[in-house]
């Protein structure tokens, strides 16, 4: 099928995207690599008669460290988030799981900013930057908002996004000196099955501080932090076994689904095995 008709509107300010988006509502969406947008209208699963373009909305293509955070430009796209110097010294969890966003095409044209709006539950990006307690900025006619990305995304395509409102950037955190981390995943045709995400800190051979998130078997991605209170204390290899039998309640959060990519039981038995791998894999 082809696209239908719709009118592009460039926006050369937040406030005046915000203002556009708000005054046209429903008959409007918000547009920067159109990776994910695109494909869906050409299906005829989404109609809209405007595309608001965001690329050219001022820091929407930057990546900037001001030595406490990493901000990172809605517009910014999955190719440089997997090349940027800043990046990959900074926040190198992030840097690995782009390597393996969709293909090069996609990599070099989807954005970030798109990517977390659009909330698809099989996207890679967002599992290892709930690691780095990332916050996402938002803007509308009214002001600008910051917000926990563990807030941000809350269910399948769906988002903490108002309407008329904008995300512009994303900010994480590196993780603490001595720190360190991995991620795992597991893919169909370049589409996640699962994913998995750990870092960890480890004193005298025993973990004194970790972080697990896991995500592309449910509606969400979760930090699983009942699961990482259990783990503190042990050796890797103990946590690594409690990961692959520990009890289902440490699971529960993240909602397995069947689907055409495995039934619930089996993504979340491949979950447990990434978790433990990438468990190991910080550690070692």
């Amino acid at each position: 099928m082809g696209l239908n008709a719709f009118k592009l509107i460039e926006p050369a300010t937040v406030h005046e995207a915000a203002a556009e988006l708000g005054r046209l509502g429903e008959q409007a969406r918000a547009y920067a690599g159109g990776v994910s947008l695109l494909p869906l209208m050409r299906q005829g699963l989404v109609q809209t008669d405007y595309l608001v373009d965001l690329k050219h909305l001022p820091g929407v293509d930057d990546v900037e460290w001001d030595g406490l955070r990493l901000r990172i430009g809605a517009a910014v796209t999955h190719r440089r988030l997997e090349t940027d110097p800043n990046v990959r010294e900074y926040l190198p969890l992030l840097a690995e799981a782009e390597r393996h966003v969709g293909n090069v095409r996609v990599r070099a044209q989807g954005t970030i900013g798109g990517n977390l709006c659009m909330a698809d539950p099989h996207a890679d990006p967002a599992t290892p930057l709930l690691i780095h307690e990332a916050t996402v900025s938002l803007a509308s006619v009214s002001g600008p908002r910051e917000v926990a990305l563990d807030d941000f995304l809350r269910g399948d395509f769906e988002t903490a996004l108002d309407p008329g409102e904008v995300l512009l950037a994303v900010q994480a955190e590196p993780l603490p000196e001595g720190w360190r981390s991995a991620f795992q995943r597991l893919e169909h045709s370049y589409y996640p099955t699962a994913n998995a995400a750990a870092a960890v800190h480890v004193q005298d051979g025993r973990i004194g501080a970790v972080r697990l998130a896991a995500g592309c078997i449910g509606p969400r991605p979760r930090r699983l932090r009942e699961l990482e209170a259990h783990l503190e204390g042990l050796s890797p290899t103990d946590a690594a076994k409690l990961i692959l039998e520990g009890h289902a309640h440490f699971f529960e959060s993240l909602e397995p689904v069947s689907d055409l990519l495995g039934s619930a039981e089996y993504k979340l038995h491949v979950t447990r095995t990434l978790l433990a791998r990438a468990l190991e894999q910080a550690c070692a």
